[in-house]
């Protein structure tokens, strides 16, 4: 019987993986201009036979080789080890993961996600506007994948020609001579660019149709190129262009080639369009006035100044690949204008050194700003100039020339705006994502503060995190202004309360002040548990903000949790016995409490010393199970202290170091309170530390003997 469990798990074991490519994968190894290495490697049954190109670094390339259909991923990882002293599991994930997604190793997997996004994008108008107006613009009517047939046929018909030495030589002293004689005629009135008869609205006809064809032509050049190189035609296709046909290529299996093969190609595309323009500038000088000559003066118009255009380097056209490939600086566009955005900036108000490189980023990426600028300006002066007189002229014939402005409008501008459209709507949906993540980290911080202040009340110490935050999720945000009633004695209880601000104080009925509350601090527990009446008032010394849980969260959360319930009384029953200690006689029970929260219990061993004569003093004790003995440092019994009995307060008074011994008489069990939580919880109270010693002074020298006070 088949375990399928088994199979599944054998399958989706990377370790057991064997990575096969295919038998007959293309590799190119290639060098770059600094001199470093790569390769190029080609699946040609990807993407349905056009192929799939993957580029790998040294590092990469270690990896693939050691893939002969025999290792497993595990050996793969041991054998690069053993040979190059690297693990690399991450890099060889990476690697795997591409191939097998390019088809590498077989089927290339199907594109579910592409798919996914795809669907969801149509649910986006603006996506799908763009998606509709890029149809207008280009729409892909048919295309073949490795169309070499067609190529060669050409190359080997005239194309070899122009590879040769005289054919190239031939060909630039054409085009030279055509450049010169179109500028010659650049100076004839009668040679107009944009209209025909004196019409804008056929002028603009004929340059898009020209313009079409140019485009071709251009195409045609690289295929060529592409040819002579032996390399493929990875797709040549008929597409819609503006609303006219025009031929396309794919040009991505240069990949494989040289450096300076590919700066050829790159170039050959102007080159067949300026040698076409000397061409037609030959039929204008033969046919002047008419309109052939009309139309050839415009076709090579057209192609000089798509052959300007495409040499640039500024723009993403042949010109910038050709310095790509010649600096071999791929993404020079993106990461100049990423610099001159950031970077640059940054070093020119630090007065920072530059390198080469940044300053050959810097250039190029203001020059490309620069030049986008002047082209949106001198599109906006032909738009004023002739563009508005043909939409002038469109208007004046009626319904046709209204639909046909529509339809230039849709093809020409519509992408713009709906570019621009989408760059608002991006902008709106980024404001509201960062207003959103504004909002949760304030949420955030105010719930961290929540559950900080509620960790800090003594009976939820030991609840979880996770039970905190649900707790601080319930909790109500309540603003008492100065001298407002929190709640009133005799009141029914109903919340607990948390102060985040301000100074509150607690009230008997007959006027006497009993405790004040500060922030971190909470009250109101104790009627909520015995669901008693208010016994107290509680108004608002300052301008409060305090957080309050309701009766039925408190219930839920705190009372029916016998283990806190507990705790709340064990802290109510500690701050009546430190109540009949001397030394604490006469503070508040919110006093009481404060100390109480700040005390630590310690266990001793039966002959341990809690502290030695002469040692600093810095906490004081409160025996809560068994007993001490106090002796002197010769020796002498002072006395024996049991449960309840306090010792070294003088140690918090007056820090003075211990004058006798303390030591455990059986297990001894002791609460102390540090001389740091004292002098904070009396800085808490307003008080200074000489008033208190005052205070407590009735109880030096007298209760249990000076000795163990001064202990």
């Amino acid at each position: 019987m088949v375990d399928v469990w088994e199979i599944l798990s054998q399958r989706l074991d990377y370790a057991s993986f064997v990575p096969t490519p295919l038998p007959d994968i293309e590799r190119a190894d290639l060098r770059r201009r600094g001199g470093g290495r790569y390769t190029v490697l080609k699946n040609p049954h990807g993407d349905n036979g056009a192929g799939r190109y993957l580029r790998l670094e040294p590092e990469d390339l270690a990896l693939y080789e050691l893939m002969d259909g025999r290792r497993s991923v595990q050996e793969i990882l041991v054998e690069h080890l053993e040979r190059n002293g690297v693990f690399a599991l991450e890099r060889l994930a990476r690697l795997s993961s591409t191939m097998r997604m390019n088809g590498f190793f077989g089927e290339e997997p199907p594109p579910t996600y592409e798919k996914i996004r795809a669907v969801t994008a149509k649910h986006d108008p603006l996506t799908t506007a763009s998606m509709w107006l890029r149809r207008l613009i280009v729409w892909d009517i048919a295309r073949w994948s490795n169309a070499d047939g067609v190529v060669d046929r050409v190359y080997r018909t005239v194309g070899w020609l122009l590879f040769t030495r005289v054919g190239a030589a031939a060909v630039v002293v054409f085009s030279l001579y055509g450049l010169v004689r179109w500028f010659d005629q650049t100076r004839v009135p009668a040679n107009q660019l944009v209209t025909v008869n004196g019409s804008y609205v056929i002028g603009l006809i004929v340059l898009t149709f020209l313009q079409v064809l140019s485009i071709s032509v251009h195409e045609a050049g690289h295929a060529l190129a592409i040819r002579h190189f032996g390399r493929r035609v990875r797709r040549l296709g008929i597409a819609m262009y503006y609303l006219f046909p025009c031929a396309y290529v794919d040009s991505t299996d240069m990949s494989l080639a040289q450096r300076w093969q590919r700066v050829i190609v790159s170039l050959a595309g102007p080159f067949a369009g300026v040698t076409v323009a000397a061409a037609c500038t030959v039929v204008a000088d033969l046919y002047p006035g008419t309109l052939v000559g009309e139309i050839a003066f415009k076709s090579a118009s057209l192609l000089v100044f798509q052959f300007v255009l495409n040499l640039l380097p500024i723009l993403e056209l042949d010109g910038y690949h050709v310095l790509v490939d010649a600096l071999d600086a791929p993404f020079l566009r993106q990461r100049a204008l990423a610099f001159v955005r950031g970077q640059a900036w940054r070093k020119i108000r630090r007065r920072a050194r530059w390198t080469r490189d940044e300053l050959g980023l810097a250039i190029f990426g203001a020059i490309a700003i620069g030049i986008s600028f002047v082209t949106l300006v001198l599109s906006l002066l032909v738009w004023r100039s002739r563009i508005f007189v043909a939409a002038r002229e469109l208007l004046s014939i009626g319904v046709v020339g209204v639909v046909l402005l529509a339809l230039i409008a849709l093809v020409f501008i519509g992408p713009l705006a709906v570019a621009l459209a989408a760059r608002g709507v991006g902008a709106a949906r980024a404001a509201v994502r960062l207003s959103a993540a504004r909002r949760a980290r304030v949420a955030e911080r105010e719930m961290a503060d929540r559950v900080g202040l509620l960790a800090r009340v003594r009976f939820l110490a030991g609840m979880s995190r996770p039970a905190l935050v649900a707790l601080a999720s319930h909790l109500r945000v309540e603003h008492v202004p100065a001298g407002g009633i929190v709640f009133a004695a005799g009141s029914v209880g109903d919340r607990f309360y948390l102060v985040r601000s301000g100074r509150l104080r607690a009230v008997a009925p007959d006027g006497k002040v009993l405790s004040m509350m500060i922030p971190g601090e909470g009250f109101g527990e104790l009627a909520l548990l015995d669901n008693t009446e208010r016994s107290a008032t509680v108004e608002a010394m300052d301008d409060a903000e305090l957080w309050s849980l309701g009766r039925g969260h408190f219930n839920r959360w705190v009372k029916d949790r016998y283990e806190i319930a507990a705790r709340i009384r064990a802290d109510r029953a500690e701050r009546d016995a430190l109540a009949g200690l001397p030394f604490f006689k006469g503070l508040s029970g919110q006093e009481l409490g404060r100390i109480a929260a700040r005390m630590r219990t310690r266990r001793f061993a039966d002959g341990e010393a809690v502290f030695y004569a002469g040692e600093a003093g810095d906490r004081y004790y409160v025996i809560r199970e068994g007993a001490a003995l106090v002796t002197l440092p010769d020796g002498q019994l002072v006395r024996r202290i049991g449960p309840g009995d306090g010792f070294g307060d003088i140690a918090l008074l007056y820090n003075r170091p211990r004058t006798a011994t303390v030591t455990a008489d059986g297990t001894l069990v002791a609460a102390s309170l540090e001389r740091e939580d004292f002098v904070a919880l009396v800085k808490a109270s307003g008080e200074k530390a000489g008033e208190f010693r005052a205070r407590t002074a009735h109880y030096v020298g007298a209760g249990l003997g000076g000795t163990v006070a001064s202990a």
